[in-house]
């Protein structure tokens, strides 16, 4: 970045200290971020340059861009783009790729993609590759990424920004973001500051006006020398502290007797002292926008370039323009100056200097000097601005299909929704290029594709109503898109729109429209438990596929009917058809397909009991995703289950470690089903039951939307025992009791074998409880034991040729009968457990065996076998292991009744103090007060720290609590024991 030399910065030294000491912290390996807040001209980007100034003298690097304020739609990313484009300008993108590696080609392909790729697949990695390539910069020196007026911003970019906030750890950069707070905040503003203030790095510096004296130094700079105090304190009373408005005062003083009050007339009284060309030339860089490129303004001017370079000198000598950073261009010193020109032009003058641009935009985009996907935003912007409407139509078109190209869906789903109203007002719709059903087809995509599901079903049902019926490829297509959509608001309805595109196309000689929608119908078959349905579609699908050159749909259909078969008794063929999925996937770079495969493979390797080869398949999913990261659906569904397989298999910290990678992203926090039961299940067996709780009522909020039994199954049984631990039978009853209706009604008998079995276990607790006290029930107890034993039998015996798939459903019927028997109270059966711990040992579920092991011990104890202690040693081991301290405690207490030495135990960590969410101190001394009920001022005075930084603590705490307020933060609180 170009370094120019600029004014003394007054009046912000703390602010300045501030910044440099996390500076200091980045360079040192910890990333920092600041959210600058302030009037317009209260001086943000001059604070803003100072840091450049100084990171650039001690060897940093700078990438900076600022959002542009238009009329419709936004720029999707355009400050990050506009970041990335001085990058390249600078580093070439031959340097970055060698840098990065390939992930850069994604971004380098979204400023000019080449023709044919126009209307490509969009790169689902943007988030994660922008992050990467950060992260790479940094190891060569520390950066800082300067992002101003998010004002303006697009949701794209203020998403990536959020992402940011939570993905940055230690990597060497410092996020600057600036803001105006002195207009309305409306749009997506306001929550996305909330999210980004929730960064655990990001802090919120605001900017007060300036006091009279810092006034009296920048005006004295401005000058050339000191001036008189009244003049100094007149213009401080006018402006306000406003460190724009009182230089434009101080210019205006000699122009007149009277001189405006309002910053835009100020101005103004000085524009209309320059020459008609400076005039003329600051009225179309007025509309250009804020940053103008010379080559676009010679165009648009027709002045001889001697006219126009005198224009330029003098409006540079005025102090309204000034060169920018990017070469042979220049910009507006101030956003206000911009905004006051332009709202000064006359109604047809603006549209005519509009229209120029957008012609010299739209025959030769280079001048525009932007990427395809804000290039075509801004020429949608000028053709709006003039009232051409036809012309607006078809560039509004345009913005949308290159917002999609990025994977900006917010700003297409804008521009496609503003081009579905434009239809409505021009004589010819078909300037659009689309029909009305394919406008709003394409902004049903982008609505589901941006989260906002239900918009997405209302948009598919108006293009269904607007297709004519004799259409029917696009009326089945159209279907297949609703099913998709309802996914996520109405299970039901989706799994009747599934069905409707089948039947449409069932006879069709469209052989890849029907290979997509037999492939949705069995998908939406197979998620809701309907295997036998859904078995022969996926043969059809396979068909379908190979015989239209769909890979996609080749993929789904080996990978699910690879599931079939490995759930059904046949796991050699469903995992041979699983690993060809993912062969072709990579084959074809699908990254899609790859991560679903992997999700399914590592699960099914997982339950069909091959251990060994079900982690080594996931650490290669991990080692193959780690250079992509995480950001799109597909791949936090993939680490979602391995970080289940790597819990069932006694990777604990290694599933922790994936944990933290998936929630670092608050987009896939909504996703991580069971990542939070795993979470749950760890918080129970380390001894933590708060943490467990929290982690479930994650995991809970996630099962309101989701019909997949398994993940019913999964959530419930972490409930159980979670409540059997802490002796809450009747809650842990509950949950087994849902669990089963759940999962039974949809056949899945694996799944169902094992609840019945924690429930046997249960109901064991609570006999053997009752008997130890003396109390009565255990009759009660044991008919409720008989019911389940005989249910878990049954279903046993019903699994028949699909018991080959399920060897964890044989020790869990093994054990099903252990628990009884323990149930029961009757002779000691060590035996019985010693077959139970050893199929969970052959199965390496190191913390089940380790359970059936204390089990054993406890009858080898009962039966005065001298084995006992060796035995309840080995659990002892496996679980230290572990660190399962709930189940350590209990072998430590049955070594402690019988007497039992043990030998030396492991060196394990105490049980920390229950600390959810990684608090630190600070956080929890501001707990403490808001425990208290201390408002934001109080706690400020109580911790001597200021308002701000007060609210940026609490903002912090809710976030990592998980809690919708402070009364819900405090009660949190008060049951974790936190402050």
């Amino acid at each position: 970045m170009r370094r120019r030399r600029l004014s003394p910065l007054v009046g912000r030294q703390a602010e300045l200290a501030e910044v440099s000491a996390a500076w200091d912290d980045v360079r040192e390996g910890q990333a920092a971020g600041f959210l600058i807040s302030g009037e317009a001209g209260v001086g943000k980007t001059r604070l803003v340059q100072e840091c450049i100034e100084r990171v650039l003298a001690q060897g940093g690097q700078v990438l900076a861009g600022s959002s542009f304020r238009i009329s419709s739609g936004g720029l999707p990313y355009g400050p990050i783009l506009d970041a990335l484009r001085r990058l390249l300008r600078e580093r070439s993108a031959e340097s970055l790729t060698a840098l990065a590696g390939p992930r850069f080609a994604s971004l380098d392909q979204m400023f000019w993609p080449e023709p044919d790729e126009a209307h490509r697949a969009p790169d689902a990695r943007l988030f994660d590759v922008f992050l990467a390539l950060l992260g790479r910069l940094a190891e060569e020196a520390p950066v800082l990424l300067v992002i101003e007026d998010v004002h303006w911003a697009d949701q794209s970019t203020l998403d990536l920004l959020s992402f940011l906030t939570v993905a940055l750890r230690r990597e060497r950069v410092l996020l600057v973001v600036t803001y105006r707070d002195d207009e309305p905040a409306a749009g997506p503003l306001p929550a996305a500051l909330v999210e980004l203030l929730r960064g655990p790095f990001m802090n919120h510096l605001p900017l007060a006006p300036l006091g009279a004296g810092d006034l009296g130094l920048l005006l004295a700079h401005q000058a050339g020398n000191p001036l008189p105090s009244a003049i100094v304190d007149e213009i401080a009373d006018r402006s306000g502290g406003n460190a724009f408005f009182a230089e434009e005062l101080l210019e205006a003083r000699g122009l007149g007797p009277e001189v405006p009050a309002r910053v835009r007339d100020v101005v103004l009284l000085r524009v209309a002292t320059f020459t008609p060309n400076a005039q003329a030339v600051l009225r179309i860089c007025a509309v250009v926008g804020r940053r103008i490129g010379y080559p676009l303004l010679a165009v648009v001017t027709e002045l001889p370039e001697e006219e126009l370079l005198a224009a330029l000198r003098e409006l540079a000598a005025n102090r309204v323009l000034q060169p920018d950073t990017s070469p042979n261009a220049y910009r507006f010193r101030h956003a206000l100056a911009h905004e006051a020109v332009y709202s000064d032009l006359l109604p047809g003058e603006r549209a005519r200097l509009h229209a120029r641009v957008a012609t010299a935009l739209a025959e030769r985009p280079q001048l525009g000097d932007r990427p395809r996907s804000t290039a075509t935003a801004v020429v949608a912007h000028h053709w709006e601005e003039t009232g051409d409407l036809p012309k607006a139509l078809a560039a509004v078109v345009a913005a949308g299909r290159a917002a999609v190209e990025v994977r900006a869906f917010r700003e297409g789903l804008t521009y496609f929704t503003r081009a579905i109203g434009l239809c409505d007002e021009v004589d010819d719709p078909a300037a659009a290029g689309l029909t009305r059903p394919e406008l709003l087809s394409a902004a049903a995509r982008c609505a589901h594709d941006a989260g906002e599901h239900e918009s997405a079903v209302r948009l598919a049902e108006e293009a269904l109503a607007a297709t004519p019926r004799e259409d029917v490829v696009a009326r089945a297509l159209l279907h297949e898109a609703l099913g998709t959509y309802l996914d996520r608001v109405d299970g039901a309805r989706a799994l009747r729109a599934f069905t409707k595109a089948y039947h449409l196309l069932a006879t069709s000689d469209a052989l890849a429209e029907r290979a997509r929608v037999t492939a949705a119908l069995a998908n939406s078959l197979s998620v809701r438990g309907l295997y036998p349905d859904s078995a022969p579609l996926w043969e059809e699908t396979l068909e379908l596929a190979r015989a239209s050159g769909r890979k996609r749909e080749e993929v789904l259909g080996l990978k699910t009917s690879g599931w079939h078969f490995a759930m059904h008794g046949e796991p050699a063929t469903g995992i041979g058809r699983m690993r060809e999925a993912l062969r072709v996937a990579r084959d074809e770079d699908d990254v899609e397909g790859i991560c679903v495969t992997y999700n399914h493979l590592c699960l099914a390797l997982d339950f069909i009991g091959w251990s060994s080869e079900a982690v080594a398949t996931a650490e290669e999913a991990l080692l193959w995703s780690a250079d992509l990261g995480l950001m799109f659906p597909p791949m936090f569904d993939m680490l979602d289950s391995l970080v289940l397989v790597l819990y069932r298999n006694g990777r604990w910290r290694q599933a922790e470690e994936v944990a933290e990678r998936q929630l670092a992203s608050h987009h896939a926090a909504a996703r991580a089903l069971m990542t939070y039961v795993v979470l749950a299940e760890l918080a129970t067996a380390r001894g933590r039951p708060e943490e467990a709780a929290q982690q479930l009522k994650q995991a809970f909020e996630q099962l309101k939307h989701d019909e997949d039994p398994l993940d019913h199954g999964l959530v419930h049984a972490a409930a159980a025992a979670r409540a059997m631990w802490l002796e809450d039978y009747e809650t842990a009853r509950a949950e087994v009791a849902a669990g089963l209706e759940v999962v039974g009604a949809h056949g899945d008998d694996q799944q169902a074998v094992a609840l019945c079995v924690l429930g046997l276990r249960i109901e064991a607790d609570e006999a053997e409880r009752r008997r130890a006290g003396g109390r009565s029930g255990v009759e009660e107890v044991r008919v409720r034991g008989e019911r389940l034993r005989d249910r878990a039998a049954s279903l046993w015996q019903r699994m028949g040729v699909r018991q080959r798939s399920f060897p964890e459903a044989a020790i869990d019927a093994a054990m099903g009968e252990a628990e009884f028997a323990r149930l029961t109270g009757g002779e000691p059966n060590p035996d019985a457990w010693g077959e139970v711990a050893a199929g969970w040992s052959r199965l390496a579920r190191p913390h089940a065996g380790a359970y059936a092991r204390w089990r054993e011990a406890e009858e080898l104890v009962r039966a005065r076998d001298p084995r006992a202690a060796e035995v309840l040693r080995s659990a002892r081991d496996a679980a230290e292991l572990l660190e399962a301290r709930t189940l350590l405690r209990e072998i430590t207490a049955l070594a402690d009744r019988a007497r039992l030495d043990l030998g030396a135990a492991a060196d394990i960590p105490p049980v920390e103090p229950e600390r959810p969410f990684h608090l630190t101190d600070r956080e929890l001394q501001v707990l403490a007060l808001l425990k208290e009920g201390r408002r934001n001022r109080e706690i400020a005075r109580t911790l001597f720290i200021s308002e701000s930084t007060a609210s940026v603590h609490v903002s912090n705490i809710l976030g990592k609590l998980n809690a919708g307020n402070r009364v819900e933060a405090a009660a949190i609180a008060h049951r974790l024991h936190l402050a």
